[in-house]
């Protein structure tokens, strides 16, 4: 979290770690003594599992703690539960060097959701776990551990970041949703087995590490999947020292359009990482057509103009990337109908290739070309105005020019501007 955070994140914050705090001393001042046996293993593997999460992306990430912090909600007195569910989570942040305020935050936040949870499962009719008979009262708790926990993380991550919490929610966050959901039967299952023979909850250790281990290398392929097209996107800008960073800077255009529109995040998100990759198909071209002086002959613009179609296929197989397959395809269409591969038109075109279009366009006449020189900023922007409704969409033109009208749009754009100067 941001030093620079906006005064609504460092309210909601504090606000948490307040609740958190009330939660632990009550915790600490009614605390009765029970056998510590149970308490202390389930303790120590939920530290475990909290020191070994799989990450999703830079903001999120998920591990089996949630089913072991949930398990002491049904088996140990609400006091138990919270001071487990904060200190693993507590020292787990601190063994591994997490800022400050994100160790407060995430003790604090664990610390609500047991309290909440238990608070839901007393309700119920009490006594040792029985699926039977706790069940019901066990899946009302675990709801509310999850809605408590996925609240507080999404609305402190939306605060910091200028987003609505359901966006968070929802970008990217249904692969850590659904495992979440899964962890609390888990959880159940666990004091179930706790509850009739205790020694038998080692039996759990194996298939664990292996789930763990199965979900860790899953993620991991993709991310690596992911590095490695960019990777390769970016060592195809390079062959050309015209179009060092193009797709970058395509990315970073592409992106504050989305915004400018309002889109959601989850869109902004597949726009962005669409748009680091959407020129793989170059990969096919020839030095004698990437350096050309003059004009292309009508074969070598039919072989250019195979190059969306390339990168398509190259990625359809993946399927992190299957939603921004049609972007890549078709990010040289024109709204009048007369672009390639598929000549669509108007809303035919996924919006998320329009977009791309504009970004596209305007990095391509603002950087040099073996056959020209870059145009200014201002002829680059006159040029996508006069190309609206024709070759552009006339609302992503729109917001590229809002963003550009912007400071940080200004200071963006003219990054390269400045640099010639100095030069």
């Amino acid at each position: 979290m941001s030093q620079e955070m906006p005064p609504l994140a460092r309210i909601f914050i504090f606000s948490t770690v307040l609740a958190g705090a009330v939660s632990i001393a009550w915790a600490l001042t009614t605390f009765q003594p029970i056998p510590l046996l149970g308490p202390i293993v389930v303790g120590i593997c939920a530290l475990i599992a909290e020191l070994y999460p799989v990450r999703l992306s830079e903001e999120g990430t998920v591990s089996v703690a949630a089913a072991l912090d949930f398990a002491a909600v049904i088996l140990f007195p609400p006091q138990v539960a919270i001071l487990l569910a904060a200190i693993a989570a507590g020292v787990s942040d601190i063994l591994g060097r997490v800022p400050r305020i994100r160790v407060l935050f995430n003790t604090a936040q664990l610390a609500v959701a047991a309290t909440l949870s238990s608070k839901v499962y007393s309700l119920g009719p009490g006594g040792p776990f029985s699926f039977q008979t706790h069940a019901f009262w066990g899946l009302i708790a675990g709801f509310t551990f999850l809605l408590t926990n996925s609240f507080l993380t999404c609305t402190v991550i939306a605060l910091v970041q200028g987003y609505r919490p359901i966006e968070v929610w929802l970008q990217g966050n249904r692969e850590m949703l659904l495992h979440d959901m899964a962890l609390y039967p888990i959880g159940m299952l666990v004091a179930l087995v706790y509850t009739h023979d205790a020694p038998a909850l080692f039996l759990f250790c194996l298939p664990m590490m292996i789930v763990y281990v199965s979900f860790r290398n899953s993620v991991l392929v993709r991310q690596q999947a992911k590095v490695v097209l960019e990777t390769l996107a970016d060592i195809i800008d390079r062959r050309d020292p015209y179009t060092a960073e193009h797709s970058r800077r395509v990315a970073e255009y592409a992106t504050a359009i989305t915004r400018q529109m309002g889109l959601s995040e989850q869109e902004c998100l597949l726009v962005q990482s669409t748009a680091r990759i959407h020129d793989l198909g170059k990969v096919t071209w020839r030095d004698d057509i990437l350096f050309k002086p003059g004009r292309l002959t009508s074969e070598e613009m039919e072989r250019v103009r195979e190059h969306p179609v390339t990168g398509a296929r190259i990625v359809e197989g993946l399927t992190s990337y299957q939603k921004g397959v049609p972007l890549i395809r078709h990010h040289h269409e024109w709204v009048d109908g007369s672009g390639y591969p598929d000549g669509l038109d108007r809303e035919n075109i996924p919006l998320g290739a329009r977009i791309l279009a504009v970004a596209d366009a305007y990095d391509a006449m603002t950087s040099d070309r073996p056959y020209r020189r870059a145009l200014s900023k201002q002829e680059a922007l006159r040029r996508l105005r006069e190309g609206a409704g024709t070759q552009f969409d006339p609302t992503v033109v729109e917001a590229f020019l809002a963003w550009v009208d912007t400071e940080d749009g200004a200071l963006v754009t003219d990054r390269r501007e400045v640099a010639a100067t100095e030069e």
